[in-house]
């Protein structure tokens, strides 16, 4: 993991001198490689990233010059040593009257109306705590294709209307059976960065 945090040259610090998918040599890469990956472009780091670690249902992905990538339910938590950062997510459903242990929006068979709340940090310092009225919206499955695989996929567009008036979306692509995330493009609040990624090499 030091590595990759580093940007040294371990097998796993060389994976992240890939390129975007659609260039030969990242894929044939991720191919290579039998660990956990993904393709991420977090605007100012983009390429194969490999999983650092797991705990539970969270995971690890060290991006090099120190950055890192926090996934919860394969879905965007949190972030560490880009321009602007994530610094936490909390899901809960909309009614408010259900445990939210464990709960994202993406797992339910039907989406509903649900809760966010998010917290971020400027390059300035400044952290900003705001909630948003969530809304999930998934297509039937359409054939996508991914770093190394074509699946079948639901395309869900995810609308947050956030309480200080301002909207984001994001496009979530889920497998129709586990409701796993194989692919995400996201806002992850306004104005903030666009953070991209698919999976490469599941973790699963």
């Amino acid at each position: 993991m030091a590595g990759c945090a580093s940007g040294g040259a371990s097998p796993l610090g060389e994976a992240l001198q890939g390129l975007l998918p659609g260039d030969d040599p990242a894929i044939e890469r991720a191919a290579a490689l039998p660990y956990a990956s993904l393709m991420l472009d977090a605007g100012d780091r983009r390429g194969l990233v490999v999983m650092g670690a797991q705990a539970g249902d969270t995971t690890l992905w060290p991006t090099g010059h120190r950055g890192l990538i926090t996934l919860y339910h394969e879905g965007l938590q949190a972030t560490a040593g880009l321009p602007l950062d994530l610094l936490d997510t909390r899901y809960r459903p909309a009614g408010g009257n259900t445990s939210t242990t464990g709960y994202v929006p993406w797992r339910d068979a039907t989406p509903a109306s649900f809760r966010v709340e998010r917290s971020w940090q400027a390059a300035d310092g400044t952290v900003t705590h705001l909630s948003a009225r969530g809304q999930l919206a998934c297509q039937a499955p359409e054939s996508r294709q991914l770093p190394r695989a074509n699946l079948p996929l639901e395309r869900c567009e995810q609308q947050l209307a956030w309480d200080d008036g301002r909207e984001t979306t994001s496009i979530l692509w889920r497998e129709p059976e586990s409701r796993r995330l194989w692919a995400v493009a996201e806002t992850a609040w306004p104005d903030g960065p666009r953070i991209a990624w698919e999976v490469a090499r599941p973790w699963w």
